[in-house]
């Protein structure tokens, strides 16, 4: 059995188990298998060369250098003969593969090669174009047309009287009618509730089962048998996705007593796993698209943003018009969730951009709401923290307004998703009613879900914008204080001035032996003042800010056994001997730097080593990856100095 084969079993085995038909001979076939089989190495093989495709060559060209490439990857489909010319088809199918039934159902999607006959000796049927089949499956998603077409190639190689086919609306939960001929199908729609044991489409529909009716009209199980016509003889084939979800059924009668055969049952169940794989495929691929090209916009916006560092209010207002375009909603609203809140109440900031006929460059509202105190979707999901589809309002027990009060809004539908940290819920987006007047889809659902991924970007750039507002005042605050506490006492200031803030030193200051545990401590400021007037005689000090000035900087030192005011002063005084035995060697900054420097290098010292500062997780040890001690010092001295304490 093929990989190709398997995966086919897999997802329809579910089918074949509640029926007769015989599930090995299905799945050993060479029949259907080898031709289902062909189709899907074409595609994948189409796929692989996306890029060569692109280049400006004739389609028919590529078509034709396609179908040979994928012949010649295949060893068990045989070699091509070199008498076989080439066709507008995209591969080739060997005959010998194929049986007579088979051979009908596989026409329509390639051409089969037919030994012995001319080209101009091949009889066209009535059969999908291949090219047009390859249309719907890789450009757009218009798929019920070709179920349609699909539908009508049963019919003929079947031998029916007529076919119907139903497109199943899982919102509605209804089959809906579908015909071509109607310039306004919206208007002419025809829908049938989706039930068990009333009518035979409506049925399958409901169990996912075909149905093998020989007497339509003797059949008690289903009192309005084809419900549009009276047939003697039904088959009721379910399209149904690998996911499990039944897309469409395909109802096919006979005005003629005469039962559908076992080959027939076989082909039309293959056909139908075929259409129910490709439909289930082109799907996928139209939400990743979707999904890709909003991602694509929502990038480029948000590294605009962050590296412009642009408003919030710019910031939602293209974020909310992106999403509006891609899902089709009428009227979008974001809520930031107020966490800082204490009163109880479900606070929140709420933006909203209005109608989407309005043609408005800035959010209609910014305003304060309180979900708290109506039952509205945005309430309801930021208390729960859910999503919600809401498909129809008016029908809905949890909401009993038709109203929105936080929007002034008239809801029939709304897409509702919470934007989440570890904390909890931090936001929520909101679209109202869609433009086409119909519920939101789930193909819907999984944009927004990108979207909202999104979002919570833009509500933690927020919070921390608003954090850093926050302490960047804070810091102020504590610049204020720290500027009011190191401001010398002023009766040290009136005691250092007396004596024009400088004191007569000792006879041995200027020996490297001096220490200043052999006088008085309450003399160190005077000294500092002393040292650096020696040290920069040409330069003249005022004299009170010198004195406030090394009052301050004496005072930042802890009490600490070693790294103490005591310390400064004995190094200070040993950078003073040097500078001012080796006049010349250094010019004003270089000397003002080594003062300074002698005097603030373990300004606040803890007593700690930054080694155990980094073992117990200090603050300082958080704020820098190395040299704690030393970047903390020197951030002290530059604000003491800047700030003119």
């Amino acid at each position: 059995m093929s990989k190709m084969t398997y995966v086919y079993k897999k997802n329809y085995i579910l089918i074949f188990n509640k029926t007769n038909v015989d599930t090995d001979k299905i799945f050993h076939d060479s029949s259907v298998n080898e031709a289902i089989a062909q189709i899907y190495i074409y595609r994948r093989f189409k796929r692989a060369n996306t890029k060569a495709m692109n280049d400006p060559v004739p389609r028919s060209v590529k078509s034709v250098k396609s179908r040979l490439d994928t012949i010649n990857q295949s060893e068990d489909f045989g070699k091509r003969p070199a008498n076989v010319s080439r066709v507008q088809s995209h591969f080739l199918v060997p005959s010998d593969k194929l049986d007579k039934v088979t051979r009908r159902v596989i026409a329509p999607y390639a051409q089969i090669e037919r030994k012995g006959l001319k080209e101009e000796e091949v009889k066209e049927g009535t059969y999908l174009d291949i090219n047009r089949f390859n249309v719907f499956l890789e450009d757009t998603v218009d798929l019920e047309s070709l179920l349609y077409e699909t539908a009508n190639v049963l019919k003929t190689i079947t031998n029916s009287s007529g076919v119907f086919l139903y497109i199943v609306n899982k919102l509605k939960n209804e089959i809906v009618l579908m015909t071509q001929n109607t310039k306004n199908p919206e208007r002419h729609e025809v829908n049938i509730p989706i039930e068990e044991g009333k009518i035979i489409a409506a049925h399958v529909a409901a169990t996912k089962t075909y149905l093998h009716v020989e007497d339509v009209q003797r059949d008690r199980r289903f009192s309005e048998g084809l419900k549009w016509i009276d047939a003697k003889v039904a088959l009721c084939m379910p399209v149904v996705k690998p996911d499990g979800d039944c897309y469409a059924v395909l109802e096919l009668y006979r005005n003629y007593p005469e039962a559908y055969d076992h080959n027939i049952v076989y082909t039309v169940i293959s056909v139908s796993c075929w259409a129910g794989a490709a439909v289930h495929q082109a799907q996928e691929r139209v939400t990743l698209q979707r999904t890709a090209h909003l991602n694509q916009e929502l990038r480029a916006l948000l590294h605009n943003y962050f590296c412009d560092l642009a408003s919030l209010d710019t910031m939602l207002t293209d974020m909310l018009a992106v999403i509006k375009s891609f899902v089709g909603a009428m009227r979008s609203s974001f809520f930031i969730i107020d966490k800082e809140n204490v009163s109880g109440n479900l606070l929140a900031d709420m933006w909203d951009d209005g109608w989407g006929t309005e043609r408005s460059t800035i959010p209609r509202k910014k305003m304060r709401v309180n979900l708290s105190q109506e039952l509205t979707p945005a309430g309801l999901v930021a208390k729960t923290g859910e999503a919600i589809n809401v498909r129809d309002a008016y029908k809905d027990p949890r909401f009993s307004k038709e109203i929105d009060p936080t929007t002034g809004t008239v809801v029939r539908s709304c897409l509702v998703s919470p934007i989440l940290d570890k904390k909890g819920v931090i936001g929520v987006v909101q679209l109202t009613n869609k433009t086409n007047s119909q519920p939101f889809s789930v193909e819907d659902e999984v944009v927004f879900e990108v979207f909202t991924s999104y979002c919570s970007l833009i509500v933690h750039f927020n919070n921390m914008q608003q954090q850093k507002i926050y302490h960047e005042n804070l810091n102020k605050v504590y610049n204020d204080l720290m500027h009011l506490h190191l401001s010398p006492c002023r009766h040290d200031m009136d005691e250092i001035m007396e004596t024009n803030g400088i004191i007569l030193p000792p006879s041995n200051f200027k020996s490297y032996n001096y220490h200043i545990s052999e006088g008085s401590k309450e003399d160190m400021p005077g000294l500092v003042c002393h040292m650096f007037v020696e040290t920069f005689a040409d330069k003249k000090f005022e004299r009170e800010s010198l004195a406030d000035f090394t009052l301050t900087i004496l005072s930042c030192y802890r009490n600490n056994p070693y790294h103490n005011a005591e310390h400064a002063f004995c190094f200070t005084h040993t950078m003073f001997l040097i500078l001012t035995n080796n006049n010349g060697y250094f010019d004003f900054v270089e000397t003002a730097a080594l003062m300074l420097s002698g005097l603030c290098h373990d300004l606040d010292h803890p007593g700690y080593n930054n080694n155990f500062l980094s073992l117990c997780k200090h603050p300082l040890a958080l704020m820098y990856r190395s040299s704690m001690l030393e970047y903390h010092h020197y951030f002290l001295a530059k604000k003491v100095i800047e700030t003119g304490v």
